[in-house]
């Protein structure tokens, strides 16, 4: 028994507190920066504790993660991935949203679950599981059009929701963890020529609105709502100057200018607010959780610990860049949470189940695989 507690003591020992404190400072902006965001929207009112709240559940769920082997899921790759695929179609035939044709929650238990969220993490697992099963057979273009195949599906399913920015995210994922087990330059060749007749349907497929947005982004078509948007969140950034306008202050916020404040352009607000100093701080926090994370597949002693770890660092840096860029005017508008700091109760809860992934991967690194 002394034995026992011992083994666990020495393995929780290698719990990245680093990372753990990170992450937190981001939640503790995010709530704060949503506090302002919502200052003067009483239908909103309750936002800031219900994050605080999702942050406390989630900072719980990173131990609990952390606790239980990475390797253990591995043996049910199968069925999580079965279940990811039930769960996005469960979306399509159920889901519900206050614009139509959009269906992208499920409501459960008074609770509104997102669950192209909650298959980030859960992809991971089960495609860093088959990744690293078929590492023998890198060099086969099958094996890697398998590869591709196994991540197109469920990011096609996100896609008909209709959800174009979590899709784009779910394929940078699966990329990232492509590129971190060595796919081929030539097969990747091949996957684009494929790919080119995948990217003409989704074109035809495409609502306006996002048609609208690309179009707008590559400047061969003015968007009038893309235009507005994008323009706001560069007033309120531009409004902050070098030390910010204050807490609760930023015009664009006060008076309503800005969209969408508390979720897709809440980096606006906070740069505006808190200014060049406040946005650097929070680009250095990203930064540090995001050197811990890399650092962690590094340190991996198996492919599988490695592509997890892998996985999770490119969806926080993916999704963090593409929300900055597309609030400066980088990147296309799109509907895509900061990670740890918009509000959203599946997105948050989400990171943090990535996030205990990459504990239990640095706490069990040095364990032997259990096959299943």
């Amino acid at each position: 028994m002394i034995g026992w507690i011992e083994d666990h003591f020495r393995e929780w020992r290698r719990f990245d507190g680093w990372l753990l404190l990170g992450v937190m400072a981001l939640m503790a902006v995010g709530v704060v920066t949503i506090a302002s965001a919502v200052l003067r929207s009483p239908d909103l009112a309750e936002a800031p504790r219900r994050q605080a709240l999702y942050g406390m559940v989630g900072i719980l769920l990173i131990f609990l993660t952390a606790a239980v082997n990475y390797r253990l899921w591995g043996a049910f790759q199968r069925g999580i991935y079965l279940f990811v695929l039930g769960l996005l179609l469960l979306a399509l035939i159920a889901g519900r949203s206050q614009i139509a044709p959009v269906r992208r929650w499920l409501e459960i238990a008074s609770l509104n679950i997102q669950p192209a969220e909650l298959v980030k993490p859960l992809l991971i697992l089960s495609m860093g599981r088959f990744l690293s099963e078929h590492e023998k057979r890198l060099d086969s273009l099958r094996t890697v059009l398998l590869a591709f195949g196994y991540l197109l599906l469920p990011a096609a399913l996100i896609f008909l929701q209709p959800n174009l920015s979590t899709a784009v995210v779910t394929l940078a994922i699966g990329f990232g963890m492509l590129f971190a087990w060595g796919v081929r330059p030539r097969h990747l060749l091949a996957i684009g020529l494929l790919s080119a007749p995948l990217a003409i349907g989704a074109w035809t497929i495409m609502l306006p609105y996002m048609r609208g947005r690309l179009l707008h982004f590559l400047g061969l078509q003015a968007d009038p709502s893309t235009t507005y948007n994008l323009t706001q969140a560069l007033i309120t950034i531009g409004s902050g100057g070098l030390w910010g306008t204050g807490w609760g202050q930023s015009p664009q916020n006060v008076w309503g200018f800005l969209r969408v404040r508390h979720t897709d352009f809440i980096f606006a607000v906070l740069a505006g607010e808190f200014g060049l100093i406040g946005a650097l701080g929070v680009l250095a926090l990203y930064l540090g959780v995001l050197g811990r994370i890399f650092q962690t597949a590094w340190r991996a002693e198996d492919t599988y610990g490695r592509l997890i770890a892998v996985g999770v660092g490119t969806w926080i840096a993916f999704q963090a860049l593409t929300n900055i860029g597309m609030n400066i005017g980088l990147t296309p508008v799109a509907g895509l949470p900061l990670p740890f700091i918009s509000y959203g109760g599946s997105s948050l809860v989400s990171l943090c189940l990535g996030i205990g992934l990459v504990q239990s991967v640095r706490i069990h690194r040095q364990e032997f695989s259990i096959r299943g």
